[in-house]
């Protein structure tokens, strides 16, 4: 089974040109991460295989898109496309907050005042 959705995240008031290629790659490993946990919990042994893509990009906002597919042995009671849902969207609600924590700490001049005391120190 493959599915493919879009699903917009509110604006945060960013200011992109400030998010470097490492907190991309952060925000992509921890969709992933909660994705895979949350297939593991939900279907377990039940999965034969499956693949999960997570790609984040700027170009005008910050998106991210998550591509799975999966070929799982599921009683007929279980919506295969329903844990698939319900596992995407736990990881880009993951995603999410961590992009959240990053525009506070950017408004905030957190982040490039740590960085700075590094460089210091």
């Amino acid at each position: 089974m493959k599915i493919k959705k879009r699903i917009d995240i509110e604006e945060l008031g960013l200011d992109l040109s400030k998010l470097t290629e490492e907190e991309l790659y952060k925000i992509a490993e921890i969709a992933e991460v909660e994705i895979r946990k949350a297939l593991d919990e939900v279907l377990g042994p039940r999965i034969i295989k499956y693949l999960l893509i997570v790609n984040v990009f700027i170009d005008d906002k910050l998106n991210v898109f998550v591509d799975l597919s999966t070929d799982s042995h599921v009683p007929p009671a279980i919506s295969l496309e329903n844990v698939l849902d319900r596992a995407i969207k736990r990881g880009l609600d993951k995603a999410a907050a961590y992009v959240r924590t990053l525009a506070r700490e950017i408004k905030e001049g957190i982040r490039e005042s740590t960085e700075h005391s590094h460089i210091n120190a």
